[in-house]
């Protein structure tokens, strides 16, 4: 495995573009505030010193470009790691929650009657809010706020809170999401007649995905991520089953939605692609064999596995599981690892 030195890399990332996919240790701020970046590709790790993840707040997108946002003025911008290009964007008008996650949806791969502008869309994780903001809305572009409504979440003996949105995807311009109700989807369909950005709201049923034992228990899955791969929306699920008070891994699998039937059709082949699943329900495709990686698995590097900096591959089609990782010791991190991956080729930066 390749490392080099905090100093040796100029702090751009544009020299790893081969390496894309990367996994990313962010160490905050400590005397050099640097980042250890892990090729899953190859195996190499390096080390970087990179300006934009110092005093930005950053939000990494499953569509590969990040959102920073600076900590002093607010002023944002989205950033592609892989060019070094950088679009600006309005400041806001307040800090971001401490817990939320954004999506970038660009309508080039869009139906011409859903035609909005493309969107950057974050999401609160911890109280039902939306934040948009057009990405070529030239000088009257701003953030918009927008309040939803899932319901209450109760449990005896502490206070009520609103239910907020988890796990959410963009697909062909249309943000779909996990109801608060198992067997429920909705989706969040951009509208352009309206000076300001804005989305509309429909649900539908869709079953969500069980395991039958062969001992006759049926098992509902405990961890799902939802993401975009070749303009279909996808779910991954892991089922666990309880062994002595713990939690062990009986299965996973991955599933298309067929929007047509409104249902979850379950796949073991997933072509020459591979899924990135990430802390926060994250979840991102790419094209397997161009970017080194396994074809038809998925990458899940989550905190199922502790406090360990490894991660997990599923192969769909063979049913296995592997557990791998750096083979150093990572310094102590400011926040748990995410992913930077390559970007889609649907989005579109220019003004």
């Amino acid at each position: 495995m390749e490392s080099n030195k905090p100093g040796d890399d100029p702090g751009s990332l544009a020299a790893a573009a081969a390496s894309f996919p990367l996994l990313v240790y962010d160490h905050g701020e400590q005397p050099d505030n640097s980042q250890t970046v892990l090729s899953v590709a190859d195996g190499s790790l390096h080390t970087y010193q990179l300006p934009e993840m110092r005093n930005f707040r950053c939000l990494e997108t499953p569509q590969g470009l990040v959102l920073i946002i600076d900590g002093a003025s607010l002023q944002c911008s989205l950033w592609n790691p892989l060019t070094c290009e950088k679009m600006p964007l309005p400041a806001m008008d307040e800090a971001l929650p401490e817990y939320c996650r954004c999506l970038v949806a660009d309508t080039g791969s869009s139906r011409p009657e859903w035609n909005p502008d493309s969107l950057v869309l974050v999401y609160d994780l911890s109280r039902p809010e939306l934040l948009m903001c057009r990405i070529r809305g030239g000088a009257t572009a701003k953030w918009v706020r927008q309040t939803y409504d899932m319901g209450l979440y109760e449990v005896p003996g502490k206070p009520t809170t609103e239910r907020a949105i988890h796990y959410m995807a963009a697909v062909q311009g249309v943000f779909y999401y996990r109801e608060s109700t198992p067997n429920t989807i909705g989706a969040l369909f951009s509208f352009a007649d309206d000076p300001e950005p804005g989305l509309e709201l429909v649900t539908f049923n869709a079953k969500l995905p069980e395991l039958d034992r062969k001992d006759g228990v049926t098992l509902r899955a405990t961890k799902t991520y939802l993401l975009e791969h070749s303009k279909d929306l996808f779910l991954f699920c892991l089922f666990y089953k309880v062994v002595d008070s713990t939690l062990e891994l009986e299965e996973f699998g991955a599933y298309m939605m067929d929007l047509t039937k409104k249902e979850w059709i379950e796949v073991d082949d997933i072509g020459d692609a591979a899924f990135l699943l990430g802390p926060g329900g994250f979840a991102a495709s790419c094209l397997a064999t161009e970017h080194g990686l396994k074809k038809g698995c998925v990458y899940h590097a989550c905190d199922d596995l502790g406090d360990s900096n490894d991660y997990e591959i599923f192969d769909l089609k063979e049913g296995t599981r592997e557990v791998t990782g750096p083979n150093q010791d990572i310094p102590v991190l400011s926040r748990k690892p995410f992913w930077l991956v390559p970007v889609h080729p649907d989005v579109n930066m220019n003004s």
